[in-house]
């Protein structure tokens, strides 16, 4: 199970502290508190970044994909892809 500590922006897996970058957070963050539901690239970039930072919606896959390879290791796979949608956290995980 996932803790989020909201305050100090940290998730935790048990007792362990997940070694997330800010934005990594913020995008698990993101789609955590909306278990369920499929967020586009583009809304996940908007939700995080905001409308007008500089950057892309590519962005958005490499944090993914770095998000699953930190949880990998850890073997959990909270995170789903939609294809041709967006991503959604599972609602229900082990």
């Amino acid at each position: 199970a996932f803790d989020f500590d909201l305050a100090s922006k940290t998730l935790y897996h048990g007792d362990a502290a997940l070694p997330l970058t800010k934005s990594e957070y913020a995008i698990c963050e993101h789609l955590a508190t909306h278990a369920g539901q499929v967020f586009s690239k583009e809304q996940i970039y908007e939700a995080v970044f905001g409308f007008d930072a500089p950057g892309d919606q590519a962005a958005v896959t490499e944090h993914i994909k770095n998000i699953r390879a930190k949880l990998r290791a850890l073997d959990c796979h909270p995170i789903d892809t939609v294809w041709g949608v967006g991503y959604r956290w599972k609602r229900d995980l082990p």
